[in-house]
């Protein structure tokens, strides 16, 4: 599958992975999946989305901010295919730095899953939790992370 061509005809760009934030892997493989470390919504080596939903943040910068999350999640996704083949998203995890009285974080993750069908139809279709957050890494938006079956 070329994510790549799959973005263009989207008009969006496929970036670079970004480097890990600690020291984890970006992605592990254990038999027939793979675990793909939490993304943040990283551009250019920088996270561009902070604060809280509810906060300083709408549902649109969130949703915004869960796209470019679901964007570094391909860009890991192209690297396994280096030595994988890529069957199917499974599962992402979606981590909302929000406010206590913020209650639209599945509207803020619909930024990534929009993204992943229109960009993976036959290989998306995948199960999701999201959870609200007092806090992540670098003051970030939102955390997802995914799991994908390969071969």
């Amino acid at each position: 599958m070329d994510i790549k061509k799959q973005l263009l005809a989207l008009g969006k760009i496929l970036p670079q992975p970004p480097q890990a934030v600690g020291n984890y892997k970006p992605f592990i493989v254990a038999g027939e999946m793979a675990f793909i470390s939490g993304q943040l919504p990283i551009k250019d080596g920088r996270i561009i989305y902070k604060g809280k939903l509810g906060g300083e943040l709408c549902i649109e910068e969130g949703k915004q901010a869960a796209e470019l999350c679901a964007l570094n999640i391909l860009s890991q996704i192209a690297e396994l295919e280096k030595e994988y083949t890529f069957k199917k998203l499974i599962k992402i995890e979606g981590c909302i730095n929000s406010t206590s009285a913020f209650t639209q974080h599945a509207n803020v993750l619909d930024g990534a899953s929009d993204l992943f069908t229109s960009v993976l139809p036959k290989q998306a279709g995948h199960t999701r939790s999201v959870i609200g957050c007092s806090s992540l890494p670098l003051n970030a938006a939102i955390e997802i992370i995914a799991t994908v079956e390969v071969r």
